[in-house]
């Protein structure tokens, strides 16, 4: 069902009611000077040739009112007999307008989805053209559709942007995947290009909700090199950036807070943490995987192999390989994986693999699923038993993981960069 902003059908109820009060005071056509462009959305408004455009008069801009509010796409009706101005929006069934108790015949009432609207003071004068057109000052547009709207002199041009355009475009700056209400999961930058007038006021609210789990994280990081990484762009394939040696730093510099957790949150004392990082790292570079990365999404899957999740200790599992939110039956397909080196147990969350080595090779088997359509490398063997049920090339980036490895997973690749791997970098 279309939608539309609120806030943005109010206040332009606000300038109908400017627009009401002066609907009488034509404008002499020798007042308006040069025309103006519209641009609506990052789209170009066009004005039929007999209607009225924007122009500037007495060095102010004024704009159509008919055109923008037609844009929004509210109902608006028009009480005659009680000068009143009702307006529904879309997602709001009718509602009976509140009896008229004015004293003020005169005065123009609006009212929006059954209730009054209490106005701020005037916003500025409006006028009716020669055309018989409403148009409004330029600043009465800024401030009574709670747009953004900016004038640019070079090519006299209106740009207009809407609150709900804003909210895509600040998401789409993330290139984030997203997990819409539907399922459907696609790259925040997409939504640009899609209809913004097709959204639900519940997709609009998941929105907002995806911005500000979004907004906790920078869109670039810093690496100790004084090297500056797009987050979106950090791929999955590639060489490691951390050595081991920084990786056990890392490691060894959070034991005193793990301790503390595992005491405070879990009653328990904190688990033997397996010496994984020469694996990672050389596994992963036989992959092209960065094998530091993978290290540090292993740090978040397993909360630092503490294992505080479903799946235990003892399966070397390390990613949560096949852990559902039931536990086996023990009757798993494996896919075409090893039967010798992984296996599924009855009331087991997620695969059992047969040493630390193989349940490492397993998670960079799956990140090489995502990451490539290519063949496993030469002479290798298969260990994951989910590998074939990826969309193999699916997701290149490790934000390319969000609402794929974990759903809904707003910010899941943000975080193994952001929250894991720059403190192993940073680790001496």
């Amino acid at each position: 069902m279309p939608v539309i902003n609120r806030c943005i059908i109010k206040k332009a109820a606000t300038l109908l009611l400017c627009a009401s009060y002066l609907a009488v005071v034509p404008v002499p056509a020798a007042a308006a000077s040069e025309s103006v462009k519209l641009v609506i959305d990052n789209k170009p408004l066009t004005v039929p040739a007999r209607d009225q455009g924007a122009f500037i008069m007495g060095n102010r801009t004024y704009v159509p009112l008919r055109i923008i509010s037609e844009k929004l796409g509210a109902r608006v009706d028009w009480q005659q007999d009680a000068n009143r101005v009702i307006i529904t929006t879309r997602e709001t069934p009718s509602v009976p307008p509140p009896a008229d108790d004015r004293n003020h015949q005169g005065e123009v009432q609006i009212i929006i989805d059954g209730k009054i609207l209490q106005l701020p003071p005037s916003l500025g004068r409006p006028y009716i053209t020669p055309a018989g057109r409403t148009v409004v000052p330029l600043r009465a547009v800024g401030e009574a559709l709670g747009c953004e709207v900016n004038w640019v002199a070079s090519t006299s041009t209106v740009e207009i942007k809407s609150a709900t355009y804003k909210l895509l475009l600040e998401l789409a700056g993330y290139r984030s995947n997203l997990r819409l209400l539907d399922g459907t999961v696609i790259n925040s930058a997409e939504l640009l290009k899609m209809d913004a007038s097709s959204f639900s006021q519940e997709q609009l609210q998941q929105f907002r909700e995806f911005l500000g789990y979004l907004k906790k994280y920078d869109q670039q990081v810093k690496l100790p090199d004084g090297t500056v990484l797009n987050v979106a762009d950090i791929t999955i394939e590639g060489q490691p950036v951390a050595s081991a040696a920084q990786l056990r730093a890392w490691i060894a510099s959070e034991i005193p807070r793990l301790r503390v957790k595992m005491q405070e949150q879990y009653h328990r004392d904190l688990l033997p943490i397996p010496d994984l990082a020469e694996l990672y790292l050389r596994i992963g570079a036989e992959y092209g995987i960065r094998g530091d990365l993978a290290f540090a999404q292993a740090a978040k899957e397993t909360n630092f192999w503490q294992f505080t999740g479903s799946v235990r200790p003892d399966q070397n599992n390390y990613c949560g390989l096949g852990a559902l939110s039931s536990p086996n039956t023990g009757n798993e397909p494996l896919n075409g994986a090893d039967p010798t080196k992984v296996r599924f147990a009855p009331g087991v969350y997620g695969a059992i693999f047969a040493s630390p080595e193989i349940g490492v090779e397993a998670h960079i088997q799956h990140l090489y699923a995502y990451a490539t359509k290519k063949p496993l490398p030469p002479g290798k063997v298969l260990y994951d038993p989910r590998f074939n049920l990826v969309q193999r090339g699916s997701a290149t980036t490790w934000q390319g993981l969000n609402a794929r490895w974990a759903v809904p997973g707003i910010t899941y690749g943000q975080s193994i960069i952001e929250d894991y791997w720059l403190k192993a970098l940073a680790a001496k």
